[in-house]
């Protein structure tokens, strides 16, 4: 790769006279978009995952079981295992987010643990 250089005539001044100089400046290559991370745009929902939700009690750990069911998919760590925290399930109230977990549990569709007030760190049994 060889570097390219725009050449433009200028001139300064050196003890009260003008001097001609050739200002060259490097010409930088537009650089290509920052690369982004994975999010995926639709997951695969298992048939058993649809009839256990439909036997829930409420809206919220239906919602909350399909960002686990995303997180799990677009897990970069390769560990089977989700981090449930509040970045990633923006919006629903922590409170809500516990009932939901220990429904998804009673239902079977997942494990969960959680030390003391940190996340809880789920395995989704697909």
């Amino acid at each position: 790769m060889s570097l390219k250089y725009e050449r433009a005539q200028g001139f300064v001044m050196r003890h009260g006279r003008r001097i001609a100089v050739d200002r060259i400046t490097p010409v930088v290559a537009p650089s290509s978009k920052p690369k982004r991370s994975f999010h995926a745009k639709w997951v695969k929902l298992p048939r058993h995952w649809i009839s256990a939700l439909g036997n829930s009690k409420s809206a919220n750990t239906y919602r909350v079981a399909l960002l686990i069911l995303q997180a799990a998919y677009e897990d970069k760590r390769g560990t089977g295992e989700v981090v449930l925290s509040a970045a990633t399930v923006l919006g629903i109230p922590r409170e809500t987010k516990r009932r939901a977990v220990r429904e998804l549990a009673e239902l079977r569709l997942i494990t969960y643990k959680q030390i003391g007030q940190r996340a809880f760190r789920i395995e989704p049994l697909v």
